[in-house]
């Protein structure tokens, strides 16, 4: 059965207890309806597309039919979506998709078009996430970015390359910039790397997107490094794509712009990266050393994180939180409240582990009877002042992790955004 850490509602691993018998699919896929291919509005799909219930319904509807498990996310803008099952229910999903109206304008006339869209992974199932059926909801934003009511100005103007591009662009172009979009906790166990010194990418250490418009005000206004004058070449990514659609617009529409400066982005993600080196290795035109990525893709399920599926490869590239010694196995702060991903190898599991002292300290005051607001734990404080400096937790000292994500916490005083966040 799967294990849950104190104070976490998801799994952090699990054991196959459906037909699938662990030889299922995960697929992760999303549309914003207003990027290239656009959902064609004029064909009366608009005043469906404004109406996010009705597509609710029908994925609702279809995860129940399929005994589906899976998060989907549908607004206005679009819809996101990882859902996971057998992969005779998988396969019968994709297929009801393909013929919706949602689906329309997508070219998924083939086997590779559809995989490269839809993006099926092994060794999951329904049961990585917790079982059937799906987590359907109406949202604001198919992925909180947290900023109201933004819109990129014109989705072409990011260049979006396929991983064969992405990499080659990466071997060649001088002056390119990797930067992760993810969280702090997701980079940490895997990223891409500069292939000349294998140093790794820029990894904000934001806690959820919904940080990264003040990291980007905050950090990317500047119009130059050191004196430096150069044109940079910005490549971002994230897991599957979806958070780069956004995340790179709104860099290239709010960071400090030299003359030449471009921003591109990794088209499906580590995912879909991961995907394309897999088959390189396995058709010999690759070897697993010459990914540029290195360690595992976090994912949100009981998987955890993703490799390359060469044996022997995915070297650790993090350390255990307690002990030190290389691994990239995924834990939780056990201290009620605070939720905070860890790598714990499997022998500090056993010793019940906290993100800092300052959680031991909770604990155990806690357990004395002493009822007080819950602080902000050391480690977390550190991180944040490191984003927004340190007059970063002035306002609220004390404050529980459930109030204190819906704060607008951390926000340098020069930045005139508005933030809401959706979680």
């Amino acid at each position: 059965m799967p294990r849950l850490p104190t104070g976490s509602s998801d799994p952090v691993s699990f054991a196959c207890t459906c037909p699938a018998s662990g030889d299922g699919l995960v697929l992760l896929f999303y549309r914003y309806f207003a990027a290239s291919p656009r959902l064609v509005f004029t064909t009366g799909y608009g005043s469906l597309a404004n109406d996010p219930t009705t597509l609710a319904e029908f994925h609702i509807n279809l995860a129940q039919k399929l005994n589906l498990g899976g998060k989907i996310r549908i607004a206005k803008e679009g819809f996101n979506v990882t859902i996971a099952g057998t992969k005779a229910e998988i396969e019968a999903y994709i297929q009801e998709c393909i013929s919706h109206w949602s689906f329309s304008g997508l070219d998924l006339d083939t086997e590779v078009k559809k995989n490269d869209f839809f993006k099926p992974t092994p060794g999951g199932c329904a049961c990585v996430f917790g079982g059937a059926p799906a987590s359907v909801r109406v949202t604001s934003e198919i992925t909180p970015m947290g900023v109201t009511n933004y819109i990129p100005r014109d989705w072409d103007k990011i260049e979006v390359l396929s991983p064969e591009e992405f990499h080659d662009k990466c071997l060649k172009d001088e002056g390119i910039v990797l930067m992760d979009v993810r969280n702090h906790y997701e980079s940490r166990i895997g990223h891409f790397v500069y292939p000349k010194t294998g140093e790794p990418a820029i990894r904000p250490e934001i806690r959820r997107f919904s940080q990264w418009p003040q990291y980007v005000k905050r950090h990317m206004t500047g119009e130059s490094d050191n004196g430096r004058k150069e044109v940079r070449k910005f490549m971002t990514y994230c897991t599957g794509g979806i958070r780069c659609e956004k995340g790179a617009r709104f860099l290239q529409e709010n960071m400090g712009r030299r003359d030449g400066d471009t921003v591109c982005t990794l088209k499906g993600g580590i995912a879909a990266y991961l995907a394309w080196m897999d088959e390189e290795i396995k058709v010999g035109k690759k070897k697993p050393e010459d990914s540029l990525f290195r360690g595992k893709n976090y994912v949100f399920d009981a998987r955890g994180s993703m490799g390359l599926r060469e044996e022997g490869m995915g070297h650790p590239v993090s350390k255990c939180h307690l002990c030190d010694q290389p691994s990239d196995r995924l834990s939780k702060c056990r201290s009620r409240g605070c939720h905070l991903v860890l790598v714990v190898c499997e022998q500090c599991e056993q010793e019940d582990p906290r993100c800092c002292k300052s959680c031991q300290d909770f604990d155990a005051s806690e357990e004395k009877g002493e009822v007080r607001p819950r602080p902000i734990c050391a480690c977390e404080k550190e991180r944040e002042e490191r984003l927004w400096g340190p007059q970063a937790h002035k306002k609220s000292k004390h404050c529980p992790f459930r109030m204190r994500r819906n704060l607008d916490r951390g926000r340098p005083n020069n930045t005139s955004i508005q933030v809401k966040i959706f979680e």
